[in-house]
C-alpha cells in the first residue's frame, strides 16, 4: 500500500505539468464563460435578471472544482488504466471511482460558494433545500458524463502514447497460425503472452490473438525476429521495452507493469532476466 500511494504520489506530480490537463483547463474557463453568458442572457431573456456575480460564482465554482480534481483523477487512470485486457474487471472499480469524483466534485463546489456567497449576497449559502435524494442524482448523472468524457481522453492519450512509444522499424512480422487462420505478429507492437496449453495468448498494441504455439517457441521467434522478448514467468512472456514499472511483492516475485496498462507476475525464478541490459530491436 506505501508503494501504491508513493507511486501514486509520484503519476500526480508529473500530471500536474501534463500539458493536456494545461489544455483542459483552459478548455474549461473557455466554457464556463460561455455557459455564464448564457445563464444571463436566458435570464434578461424570461425576464428574471440575474446578478452576474451569482452567474459567474454558479458556473466557475463548478468549473474550478473539476480542475483541481483533474491531476488525483488522471494520475488514478494511470494507476489502474484501462484497455481492451482490463475493461471488464474494471467496470465496478472505474463506477465507484465516478461516485467518489462526483463527491469531490460537488463537496469542493459547494465550499468554495460558501466561502464567497456571505460576502457578495449576504446569507447563508443552501446547495439542497429540498429533494435531496433527486437533486443528488441529478448532480451524479451530469458528473458521470463528465468523468467518462474525461476517461476517454486518459485511453485516448494513452493510446497516442502507444503509438509514439513503437518503434518505427522495417522488422518482418512473424507468421503464425490459429487453425485455418494465419496470424501476423510484428515485433515492435508486442507486448506480452500467456501460455494457455498449446496455445499462446498474445497481446500487442494492435490487440489480443491466440496462436497454437508454446511460449518457449514464441520466445525464440520474436528474438529472431529483433524483439527483446524474455520470460518472466513459466506462463508469461514479455518486451521488456514494454516495461514501465517494476516492483517486489510477497514471495521474492515482481509485479511488473507494462506500457498497455497490464501488470503481471514474475516468479523470482526469472528476475535475472529483468537486471540484464535490454536489447534493441535490431538485436543490439
Amino acid at each position: 500500500m506505501t508503494d501504491f500511494l508513493k507511486s501514486y504520489q509520484q503519476q500526480v506530480y508529473l500530471r500536474v505539468k501534463d500539458p493536456i490537463l494545461w489544455l483542459l483547463a483552459v478548455v474549461t474557463f473557455i466554457i464556463a464563460a460561455t455557459n455564464t453568458a448564457t445563464k444571463l442572457a436566458d435570464a434578461e431573456k424570461f425576464g428574471a435578471p440575474m446578478l452576474w456575480q451569482k452567474a459567474v460564482l454558479e458556473e466557475y465554482s463548478s468549473f474550478v472544482s473539476i480542475i483541481l480534481i483533474l491531476p488525483f483523477l488522471f494520475a488514478l487512470f494511470d494507476r489502474i488504466p484501462l484497455s481492451r485486457a482490463t475493461w471488464l474487471r474494471l467496470i465496478i472499480p472505474y463506477t465507484v471511482l465516478s461516485g467518489v469524483f462526483s463527491t469531490f466534485h460537488v463537496s469542493i463546489m459547494i465550499g468554495i460558494r460558501k466561502i464567497f456567497w456571505p460576502g457578495l449576497f449576504r446569507g447563508h449559502y443552501e446547495f439542497y433545500s429540498d429533494a435531496v435524494l433527486v437533486n443528488s442524482f441529478y448532480e451524479y448523472r451530469k458528473d458521470a458524463i463528465t468523468f467518462l468524457l474525461l476517461l476517454l481522453i486518459a485511453v485516448l492519450q494513452r493510446q497516442l502514447m502507444q503509438a509514439k512509444h513503437a518503434k518505427k522499424v522495417t522488422a518482418e512480422p512473424i507468421h503464425l497460425k490459429s487453425g485455418g487462420t494465419s496470424l501476423l505478429i510484428y515485433p515492435q507492437e508486442f507486448l506480452y503472452a500467456k501460455s494457455a496449453s498449446n496455445y499462446a495468448e498474445i497481446t500487442s498494441v494492435s490487440g489480443e490473438q491466440l496462436a497454437r504455439i508454446t511460449l518457449a517457441e514464441l520466445t525464440e521467434a520474436l528474438q529472431k525476429a529483433g524483439c527483446d522478448a524474455v520470460r518472466i514467468h513459466r506462463s508469461f512472456v514479455v518486451n521488456r521495452q514494454a516495461i514501465v514499472e517494476t516492483r517486489p511483492i510477497a514471495g521474492g516475485d515482481l509485479s511488473v507493469k507494462l506500457r498497455g496498462g497490464e501488470t503481471l507476475r514474475a516468479s523470482r525464478r526469472y528476475k535475472d532476466q529483468l537486471n540484464t541490459k535490454p536489447k534493441n530491436l535490431d538485436g543490439k
